[in-house]
């Protein structure tokens, strides 16, 4: 090989060897871009590192790595149900997890803080306790917190905490499960609970739990109306919780509002009762709300459990009288603006309908106003028969009694019953069996026990107008007398 082939041979070396360099030094640059955002897989048994990564490289983002997930992250995860709803299946999260549940003490300035434990009702008769507060658990660096946050105005269940970046994926994790556990398995939806709920400045109270109600010794035959309002109670109010499919296939609004009005003892409460039953048998949530003035929070409640109803006794405490600032705030829940898709049935009662304002019974705010009145001769018949059970003969006429006890309460007449439990016990024979004489003797005394019980009205005149009522009254029984008194009771000429 001559000198200039060599030359030209050493040339082209050194170009090929450039060129070389310079694709290395791009490839470098390539890896090291990617890098910045390099994930860690751990499975198999293996280290697997990029194409053209070099091992001092891939030992140094190992290390950046390492001090990434050290470092100590805020967490927040939402689970959508009441807060002890979601603390429960938290726990229940905890356990299928981590095979077992244990809420390690919390380290802190003072000393390790023990985790905090809440009893609450899972159903009737059953409680359970849950976490709640600031707890360390098991495989995961940092501290969780069961809280509770505000969405769209109602109270939500929400995971808080501070965890390494290496335990996201674990918090994550039991926060899906949470979520799951929640919708399937819910203490409340579906069931009759009554709840209270605090001043608005109160905020979340753990141990102000809802409470669970027995349907099971409810009986539906002891809710005795007119025919009339027996109609009109089954078309609106039992007709959607029986018959839920139906109304959705036939697109009937589930979101309705009625007005159940009527004197005292007449059977409003007792419908409560039959409607909690038929709720729970029909996979409605029931909620009885005591204090009617929380009536938007009960609804906030209630979106999270539906299809549900809510039964809220005495209205006129809000709605009596003039309009105010709390009167127009229930109107307006009673109008549900935002909750016209909703399948939530709200049920309120009042003893004095005439004492509410107009703008809270007018239609388009109420679906419908039952007037609730005292049995009449037809439903008294089948009270009657209804309390004596077995002691009182099918073909037993009691037609007298019923007669006599029309428009009284259910209260009364079972009292009648029992009276004339106590006549037939005087007279007994081989065996207890009531008579109509029984039931009336029993209904004519009670009667007379009634009027006694009856209000007066009270004589709002002034000592004069008595005096002159006194007064007209002797005059009108003076000339009374003297007319009766004169030739054949004709009256004197004046």
């Amino acid at each position: 090989m001559n000198p200039e082939e060599r030359l030209l041979r050493h040339l082209l070396t050194l170009i090929m060897e450039n060129m070389q360099e310079k694709l290395m030094n791009k490839n470098v640059a390539t890896v090291e871009m990617a890098e910045k955002n390099v994930d860690i897989v751990r499975e198999g048994k293996v280290i697997v590192i990029p194409q053209g990564m070099k091992l001092s490289e891939a030992r140094e983002w190992l290390t950046r790595k390492e001090r990434s997930e050290e470092e100590t992250v805020n967490v927040y995860e939402q689970v959508e149900a009441f807060p002890l709803d979601g603390a429960l299946a938290f726990t229940k999260a905890l356990g299928r997890i981590y095979g077992w549940v244990d809420l390690q003490p919390t380290p802190g300035f003072w000393g390790s803080s023990p985790p905090s434990m809440v009893g609450m009702e899972t159903g009737v008769g059953t409680t359970t306790q849950v976490p709640w507060g600031q707890f360390a658990i098991p495989n995961v660096e940092g501290y969780l917190c069961t809280a509770f946050a505000v969405k769209d105005g109602r109270l939500i269940f929400c995971i808080r905490g501070q965890v390494k970046r290496k335990n996201l994926d674990d918090v994550a994790k039991i926060a899906s499960l949470t979520r799951e556990i929640v919708k399937a398995e819910s203490v409340y939806r579906g069931k009759a609970i009554a709840i209270s709920f605090p001043d608005e400045d109160d905020g979340f109270d753990p141990n102000a739990a809802p409470e669970f109600f027995d349907t099971s010794a409810v009986r539906e035959d002891e809710l005795v109306f007119p025919k009339e309002v027996e109609d009109m109670i089954g078309v609106n109010l039992f007709t959607p919780i029986e018959h839920t499919a139906a109304c959705r296939e036939h697109q009937i609004p589930l979101k309705r509002g009625i007005l159940l009005e009527g004197p005292y003892g007449v059977g409003k409460t007792l419908t409560a009762d039959v409607t909690a039953k038929k709720a729970v048998e029909n996979g409605w949530t029931f909620i009885y709300l005591d204090d009617v003035r929380k009536l938007q929070r009960a609804i906030y409640f209630a979106q999270q459990y539906q299809p549900a109803v809510i039964f809220a006794e005495d209205i006129d405490r809000v709605l009596k009288g003039e309009r105010t600032s709390e009167m127009d705030g229930v109107l307006n829940t009673i109008d549900g603006v935002d909750t016209k898709h909703n399948e939530i049935m709200v049920v309120l009662t009042t003893n004095h309908v005439d004492e509410i304002n107009k703008a809270g019974i007018r239609p388009g705010r109420l679906d419908a106003v039952v007037p609730v009145r005292p049995p009449d001769a037809d439903a008294v018949g089948r009270l009657i028969r209804l309390y004596s059970r077995t002691l009182l003969p099918a073909d037993e006429d009691i037609n007298v009694a019923c007669k006599t006890l029309d428009g009284q309460i259910p209260a009364v007449i079972r009292e009648v019953v029992e009276r004339s439990k106590l006549s037939a016990i005087r007279r007994r024979g081989p065996t207890l069996t009531l008579k109509g004489e029984d039931l009336e003797l029993a209904a004519k005394s009670m009667m007379a026990h009634v009027k006694l019980m009856s209000a007066k009205v009270p004589d709002k005149r002034s000592d004069v107008e008595k005096a002159a009522g006194v007064i007209a009254s002797a005059l009108l029984t003076d000339k009374s007398t003297a007319t009766a008194t004169n030739g054949h009771g004709h009256a004197d000429a004046e």
